[in-house]
């Protein structure tokens, strides 16, 4: 992505990967830097979809919308 080292946002992408297995992720270009894409593939209702670059708003947002997730007391 434009010759920059994303490395940390691509290890961030595969934990993500590891805690959200019903979950699709993506790094995309977007204003002012790179944004990680969240789509649940086969929502009926609810979140199915976020787009940030704050990787603990993407956390946050996917514990809420994650039935039967508990959120980690800190990371």
């Amino acid at each position: 992505m434009n010759g920059r080292d994303h490395r940390p946002l691509h290890s961030a992408v595969s934990q993500l990967e590891a805690d959200y297995p019903h979950w699709s992720f993506a790094i995309k270009p977007g204003y002012g830097g790179p944004r990680v894409e969240a789509h649940r593939p086969h929502s009926t209702s609810g979140l199915y979809a976020l787009i940030t670059a704050d990787l603990a708003e993407l956390r946050r947002e996917l514990d809420r919308a994650t039935p039967g997730r508990q959120p980690p007391l800190c990371r």
